[in-house]
């Protein structure tokens, strides 16, 4: 085993880590529909990022990737106006209601929301991806040149790759890489120039960075926490002690979710 590097030393002595770029690709504000979260707010959320180092989090709302996208995304706009230069919003469509699409999605750039999240699954039972009511959610994706954020558990990845053709200007966040099909997760992160995978997720495979790297993908993966559902001290963990060079570990931690979302910070 290599000697602790400036990551793994931080990590151990619980300081938060100074001159990186971190930015949390994937967190969350509010309660699931049938089970609490303990303070699932902006402020708790922009503390634990104080505690550690957290740049940026780039949050979507529980209750509306669960189906009620108006007081979800409000959950969302309240904490942008508050923490303007912390929280990074992803807006979430009522792809069930198509008839109401076209006005959310007005609204939604207007509100200072730079991405989109779509979960297929939560949204409706029976709205996989390639379903056509996403459509017009990607073209206004690929038109504004907006990140997405996909909400993936291995099957919904060939939901998605037509997509990934037809619209090139979006740039796509698979989460979850590790869940199942990883082989997929890792030919769509190769093959697409615009695709990056994200790593949040509760099991942490043992040695899935390290692999990820070795593979020859540190400038297409991208750390996320999914808090409020999981710590952010817990997942960052992950990359902090992974056998692998401090180099990549900035990329993961920052670097690429910051080309992947558009985003322009300090220099480190």
């Amino acid at each position: 085993m290599s000697s602790p590097d400036y990551f793994q030393t931080a990590g151990r002595s619980g300081r938060a880590l100074e001159d990186v770029m971190l930015i949390d690709a994937h967190a969350h504000f509010g309660h699931g529909p049938d089970f609490p979260i303990i303070r699932p707010t902006a402020k708790a959320l922009v503390a634990s990022m104080d505690r550690l180092g957290v740049l940026l989090s780039c949050v979507s709302a529980i209750p509306a990737i669960f189906g009620d996208a108006e007081h979800g995304n409000a959950l969302v706009a309240d904490g942008i106006r508050e923490f303007p230069d912390r929280i990074f919003g992803y807006f979430v469509v009522d792809v069930g209601y198509p008839e109401k699409v076209t006005a959310q999605l007005a609204g939604a750039k207007a509100a200072g929301f730079k991405g989109l999240k779509v979960w297929s699954y939560g949204a409706r039972p029976g709205l996989p991806y390639n379903h056509p009511n996403y459509q017009p959610v990607f073209a206004f994706a690929n038109e504004h040149a907006m990140p997405v954020l996909a909400h993936v558990f291995g099957p919904e990845l060939d939901e998605l790759e037509g997509y990934f053709r037809r619209f090139p200007r979006i740039r796509w966040l698979l989460a979850h890489i590790g869940s199942a099909e990883l082989e997929k997760y890792m030919q769509f992160a190769r093959q697409y120039p615009r695709v990056y995978v994200e790593l949040c997720l509760s099991t942490c495979p043992r040695g899935l960075i390290e692999d990820l790297v070795a593979s020859g993908l540190e400038d297409k993966v991208i750390w996320g926490s999914d808090a409020v559902f999981l710590d952010q001290a817990s997942q960052l963990g992950r990359v902090l002690f992974a056998q692998i060079p401090e180099e990549a570990k900035r990329k993961i931690l920052g670097q690429n979710a910051a080309r992947a979302l558009g985003f322009t910070h300090r220099a480190e």
